[in-house]
């Protein structure tokens, strides 16, 4: 028995229903905690405007397939593109640095999904606090069109101390001895509990590489280490 013929509004919104599908799978996914590091609206708007394009690019290819008037194929082909070019943007945005540990054998973090958290709350007294940098509006964009996030998530750092006094201490003598790299204390992070001196903030991994290797040459501590935010719930 042939399929009953479908109009062409019919056709259009199984085709954009079934281009919905990876869209939710991948909002929930991969999406969600990439939107949730720092949600605003220009994040929201433009993740909307992505829906709605892939929306119409599943209705469309629906659309195109004239003779075909069964909803289930119209939904597997309205499936079909925007998947393609879900997995692409995924591909994108996964990091294929490889991260090696530093010649002393302390490990470097390596970055996959931020945790949905901006900043760590302020210390009692004034110090640094280990946070993303803050977004452009281009950058906030393309976070909701592709869920590309900042690459500027990388600290240099040249030492870490249980006591407070002595990180300060460091980051003096820092400052004192080597002007150009100015020592920083930052408050410990998450279940860290150690207080970080930090040569460089908020860099590309290939910049907070060249400034560890730049640092180690000029006489700062051999163990001056990467470290980036860990991955979520980790």
């Amino acid at each position: 028995m042939a399929a009953a013929t479908m109009t062409t509004r019919h056709k259009v919104l199984v085709g954009g229903l079934g281009a919905l599908t990876p869209v939710l799978m991948n909002l929930l996914i991969v999406d969600l905690n990439r939107l949730l590091i720092n949600l605003t609206i220009l994040v929201v708007g433009a993740y909307l405007i992505k829906v709605v394009v892939l929306f119409y690019l599943g209705g469309l290819v629906a659309y195109l397939h004239k003779d075909e008037h069964s909803p289930l194929k119209l939904f597997e082909l309205g499936i079909a593109a925007p998947a393609l070019i879900t997995a692409f943007i995924n591909a994108e945005n996964v990091p294929v640095q490889q991260i090696p540990p530093s010649n002393t054998g302390t490990p470097t973090s390596s970055i996959l999904f931020l945790t949905p958290a901006y900043a760590q709350p302020a210390p009692a007294q004034d110090l640094k606090t280990f946070s993303l940098p803050q977004e452009t509006a281009t950058e906030q964009v393309m976070r909701g069109l592709t869920g590309s996030i900042s690459k500027r998530v990388w600290f240099v750092i040249a030492g870490s101390h249980p006591k407070l006094e002595d990180a300060t201490r460091q980051a003096q003598q820092i400052s004192q001895k080597w002007p150009k790299y100015r020592g920083e204390v930052y408050s410990p992070y998450g279940n860290n509990p150690y207080y970080a001196v930090v040569i460089g903030a908020n860099l590309t991994y290939e910049e907070a590489q060249a400034l560890r290797r730049k640092a180690v040459q000029d006489g700062l501590p051999n163990d001056t280490y990467l470290w980036t935010f860990p991955r979520a719930g980790g």
